[in-house]
């Protein structure tokens, strides 16, 4: 049965941080375990939303909590879900493109991305901005 986790941490003050390395790894351990989602870090704050079966979503999960990048781990939410909604992707990363920050400025109150206020399901209609976002992007870059 598919799942879908969605958590957020915050990256601690003095954990080394190599982003490509990080979702590399990430893309290539997911690939292995049929898990799909995508990771958004604006240099402090990371949103990640995760699918794929009850077992290796533990698993991962487990390894992202021991992690020494994250800190003020928040699990939003972890349950069935119908389909996948990053199924093009072992780990699709957003940063501060121009595309992604006007979706961040959408979801923004008072001009500050406040992740930790905002609804589950806010948060996943985020994340799927994002995922859309990327879509468009690459269709018109053909």
């Amino acid at each position: 049965m598919l799942y879908h986790l969605l958590y957020i941490s915050e990256l601690k003050g003095d954990a080394p941080l190599d982003m490509d390395a990080i979702v590399q790894s990430s893309r290539d351990y997911n690939k292995e375990h049929h898990i799909t989602g995508a990771l958004w870090f604006d240099g402090t704050t990371f949103v990640q939303m995760l699918e794929g079966d009850r077992v290796a979503l533990t698993a991962v999960l487990a390894r992202i909590m021991r992690s020494n990048s994250h800190h003020k781990f928040e699990l939003v939410f972890f349950e069935p879900a119908p389909e996948r909604i990053f199924s093009d992707w072992s780990m699709a990363y957003y940063h501060a493109s121009k595309d992604e920050q006007d979706i961040v400025k959408k979801f923004a109150t008072d001009g500050t991305f406040k992740p930790r206020q905002m609804s589950a399901q806010s948060l996943v209609t985020f994340m799927r901005y994002l995922e859309m976002a990327r879509h468009v992007s690459t269709a018109n870059s053909i």
